[in-house]
Formats: C-alpha cells, structure tokens, sequence
C-alpha cells in the first residue's frame, strides 16, 4: 500500500542511492574511435585491442557512443530502415530522435557488449547492430568507456548511467535498467 510513510521511506533511499554516486570513484577511462568504413569491412580487433585488454579487469564498465553532428540525420535515416525491416534478421535497440549521442550503457563484459552494439554478436540481442545498416556516408564513431569497481553496487552503476542518459539523450535505446 502506498501511504505517506511509504514515500517518506523511498525518499530516503533516492538520498542514500544519491550519496552513493556522489562518492563513486571513477578508476580509469578509455577511449577509442572507429571510421565507418573499419566498422563495415569486418570486426576491427585490432583497433580494438587496447580497449580489450585494459577492459579484462573484473569491473563494471559505463560507455557511450558518439558521432559528430554531420551524420546524425543519415545514421537515423538508415537505422529506422534496418529496424522497420528487421534486416538480417537482427534484434535493433529503440530509435529515439536524432542525436550526436548514439547509445549509453553499462556491462560487466565491455567486450561483449562492443560486439552486440557494432553489430557482430548475437542476432537476439537488443544493441545498435551498427555493421548491418551504416549508411556509406563516411563518418567516425567515438567510443568512450569509464570502469568503476566491482565492488560498486549494480544500482549506483545503474544511476550513473541514468543520469548520463537523462542528460544526453541518445539517439537509440532506453533509460533505465533492461
């Protein structure tokens, strides 16, 4: 039941949880930048080598993708496309309106989840399956990653990722735990 005690309590919670992300320390931030083309042409391990091997630390990780304001219109343009057609059979993230903003999220295996969102991982999986449906216009996407410890609790991280959501609105996916 909903009483004034009850929202006395949650109010108190939202405090605590709000404490919790204020003293959360970020231990190291990583970032790397893909050209469309390197994307389209096969999984870039290389380029993504560093990002692998600094991400095999057991920790929580919150990342973003972005692109620069000039191919906006084209990467939503393309990406309704390949989600109203579901192309290559592929399970696409939410569209949200256009912005340089792609995606925010959050994962205890980064590497994985770089793999569902560019496209070379599971066909099921919510992401942004971005080999599938880049448009040829050349562009360059810009990952950055910050890894918390793993001894931060999955709802700070949650928060985090929330708040960078709420304030940057993506152009894809949601806010909010999955």
């Amino acid at each position: 039941m909903l009483t004034p005690s009850t929202l006395t309590d949650i109010a108190n919670n939202l405090r605590d949880l709000a404490s919790f992300v204020e003293r959360t320390a970020i231990e190291s931030r990583r970032e790397v930048s893909l050209s469309f083309s390197q994307i389209r042409s096969g999984y870039p391990a290389e380029a993504l080598a560093t990002l692998k091997a600094w991400s095999a630390t057991k920790a929580r990780y919150i990342y973003q993708f972005s692109v620069q304001d000039d191919v906006c219109e084209a990467l939503h343009g393309a990406f309704e496309v390949a989600k109203q057609t579901r192309k290559n059979d592929r399970a696409y993230c939410r569209l949200n309106p256009a912005s340089p903003l792609l995606y925010v999220g959050s994962s205890s295996d980064l590497d994985s989840r770089i793999k569902q969102h560019l496209g070379f991982g599971t066909k099921g999986t919510y992401a942004m399956q971005l080999c599938h449906w880049l448009p040829a216009q050349e562009g360059t996407v810009h990952i950055q990653v910050w890894r918390f410890g793993k001894e931060i609790e999955g709802n700070v991280v949650q928060a985090i990722e929330d708040g960078l959501w709420a304030a940057n609105r993506p152009m894809f996916g949601r806010q909010g735990a999955r």
